[in-house]
């Protein structure tokens, strides 16, 4: 006999637990067919193409860190909390109805004395916390709900039968407290303080009422897990998964496509033609916007919403499973007898959004699962290279690349003009050299750009480094043609050039102006055998600086706004060097915007935006708009492209005589 504890099943018939497990076993049998349907959806997908299953170890912890212990979640304190509260009582509560069930089954004690004691105590302490979670979750929703969390009934739903569950769990312990007012009922507190409601209620009431509750809460716990597999709450285990199996590439690197020439469908048309773990990411969304909330062309009121691309991926996949379970007539084709759905990337994706893409990686620094949305955003690119439905002014910047090695589309011969009068050592005359400068087509095409190439080859000068450029030898990257989804031109054109070039001169080092290129050879180049050092310049000079070769004296009484490249800053981590750099110049004071570092804000010009013409609002304005917030009368950054839409948004706002835009390798200069 227990000296403390309760009877399990009590007040309930024999046949309960019968009927109970009973429906326990359609529970199980609808979960399993759910998650079997699911996979069978996954598995239409196409395979992957890079490991996903390298350092089990650190994918565990990955899994423990961000997703058991909600790390990216709680990086926003009041949805964070909400969601541990949820979260973490959601997982005590099953852990406690597994322990009743242990002790009722085998026949074990467990529940009794202090242990029982402790566990009514969490059992009540996180009862509430569940409870308190979905009020703040069902009040955010419906009065203070920020843009990015969706709207639907599904959202509703499970909250309310979540909150409903917890509720009726209190209910029926008030009931039972009320009829046999035990010794412990005090350590239930909250069933206990609810209990007197029920005061001078006749026994064979609270006992029908008891027996009510008692179902109503079973059918309610039931039905909530039978659903999982057709509802949002499926992230409760695709998100873990999905962190699992997160990419193990270089932040800055897309995934590329194998045997190119011989691929039939490089990107992705149809919804199968995404990777099973791409559709696998689309039902671990939780829908809490956080890579809408921090897109930069959704803040400028374009297409764009990442969230939306991955639930317009979950719900064509789930389309597509339902036409095939339940089809009706008019879903299935008259020939085949299979259902039609429509085209994913005409009739659900809007080209606009796609194409509205800069990049920037700021919805996947967001994301509480690591979705990866940039990956899929580009194989769709890829699809509509390959069916040749892209914009006209992708087309001809995809043209000019492939006709003449550069996105101006200008002469190869002009590509040295930027050195006229300057001493700088070409490739072909010296033969050996510690470090390759590449110039990059922004620093050797772009009248403005071509000021700060001009900069850093008098900066590399004065401090004796023993380098040489490629002159009229070196050719594009290739990275806006492979981030508009054209991975033909950039592995067979652009990447078997350079490889050849390099391999001429045993390049080992280079050192990038552009932090696009910097990407480029640093975490893509080696998917294809071709690997070199690779230093940014605004790493370079900081080094410099710090090896007393260059000195900046002179000082420079200016405030600056510090804008961080994406592809320098999210990519690759590169926040503190530029700053150290720029730092060091005597009299700059360096101003933050708020949105800066991991959270800055993107420029507009990456994944291909320096080329593209896509309806909504000018990013760089909204961006320069922001880096004017901080008081600045300047702006510092260390990007080609970047410098370039600042120079743009300064002339729109009629600004050229009280702000400047420079690099910081011009800051520096002007302060030798």
């Amino acid at each position: 006999m227990k000296t403390v504890g309760r009877e399990i099943m009590w007040n309930l018939p024999h046949l309960a637990a019968v009927v109970m497990y009973s429906l326990l076993g359609v529970v199980i049998f609808v979960f399993a067919w759910g998650l079997y349907e699911r996979i069978r959806v996954y598995r239409t997908g196409r395979a992957e193409r890079e490991d996903r299953l390298d350092d089990l170890w650190a994918r565990t912890l990955d899994v423990l860190k961000i997703g058991l212990g909600q790390q990216k979640v709680l990086e926003r304190k009041i949805g964070g909390l909400m969601h541990l509260a949820i979260y973490s009582a959601f997982i005590v509560l099953f852990v406690a109805t597994c322990l009743v069930a242990v002790e009722y089954d085998l026949g074990i004690r467990i529940l009794d004395g202090p242990f029982y004691i402790a566990f009514k105590l969490f059992a009540n302490t996180f009862g509430l916390l569940l409870l308190a979670g979905v009020l703040v979750a069902l009040v955010r929703r419906a009065v203070f709900r920020p843009k990015g969390l969706t709207a639907d009934g599904d959202d509703h739903l499970q909250l309310l039968l979540i909150g409903a569950v917890g509720a009726t769990g209190f209910l029926v312990e008030a009931v039972r407290i009320a009829a046999t007012r035990p010794a412990a009922a005090p350590v239930s507190y909250v069933s206990n303080a609810i209990a007197p409601f029920f005061e001078g209620t006749p026994l064979d009431h609270l006992l029908s009422l008891h027996q009510g509750l008692w179902w109503t809460h079973l059918l309610l716990a039931f039905g909530f897990l039978a659903s999982i597999p057709f509802s949002k709450m499926f992230h409760l285990g695709a998100g873990p998964v999905t962190i699992f199996l997160r990419t193990s590439r270089p932040k800055g690197a897309l995934q590329p496509v194998p045997n190119i020439e011989e691929e039939e469908k490089p990107g992705v048309v149809d919804v199968e033609d995404f990777s099973w773990k791409q559709l696998l990411s689309s039902d671990a969304c939780t829908r809490c916007g956080r890579c809408q909330d921090e897109c930069p062309a959704f803040a400028a009121e374009m297409a764009l919403s990442p969230r939306d691309v991955v639930l317009k991926t979950r719900e064509q996949m789930s389309r597509d499973l339902f036409s095939r379970l339940v089809p009706s007539a008019a879903d299935l084709d008259k020939k085949t007898g299979k259902p039609v759905t429509p085209a994913f990337t005409s009739g659900v994706l809007i080209p606009d959004e796609i194409w509205a893409c800069t990049t920037c990686r700021a919805c996947m620094e967001a994301c509480p699962v690591l979705i990866e949305h940039i990956d899929m955003i580009v194989d769709v690119r890829r699809g509509y290279v390959a069916g040749a439905r892209i914009p006209d002014s992708a087309r001809t910047a995809l043209r000019k690349m492939g006709d003449t090695g550069n996105p101006w589309g200008l002469p190869q011969d002009d590509r040295i003009l930027w050195a006229a009068g300057l001493a700088v050592p070409l490739a072909s005359d010296r033969k050996e050299f510690e470090y390759l400068y590449w110039v990059g087509c922004a620093g050797a095409y772009d009248p403005r750009n071509q000021k700060v190439t001009r900069t850093i080859v008098s900066l590399l000068n004065r401090a004796g480094v023993d380098f040489a450029i490629l002159g009229l030898e070196e050719m594009c990257c290739g990275e806006s043609a492979r981030r508009l989804g054209e991975e033909g031109l950039f592995q067979l054109g652009m990447v078997e050039a350079v490889r050849e070039v390099f391999s001429s001169y045993n390049v080992k080092k280079v050192i990038t102006q552009c932090p696009h290129c910097f990407n480029t050879f640093r975490n893509e180049y080696p998917q294809f055998g071709v690997n070199v050092e690779v230093l940014h310049h605004s790493v370079f000079l900081r080094d410099l600086i710090a090896q007393g070769r260059i000195v900046p004296s002179r000082p420079i009484n200016r405030l600056v706004a510090f804008h961080d490249s994406c592809y320098l800053g999210r990519h690759n981590d590169l926040y503190d060097a530029p700053r150290s750099a720029l730092q060091a110049v005597p009299g700059i004071t360096v101003n933050e915007p708020l949105q800066s570092r991991e959270r800055g804000f993107c420029c507009g010009a990456g994944g291909g935006g320096m080329w593209l013409e896509v309806p909504g609002k000018r990013i760089n304005h909204i961006r320069f708009d922001q880096l004017m917030r901080t008081g600045a009368n300047a702006t510092g950054s260390s990007c080609p492209y970047c410098l370039t839409m600042f120079d743009d948004a300064i002339k729109f706002h009629n600004l050229e005589d009280s702000v400047q835009a420079k690099d910081i390798a011009e800051y520096i200069a002007e302060s030798l």
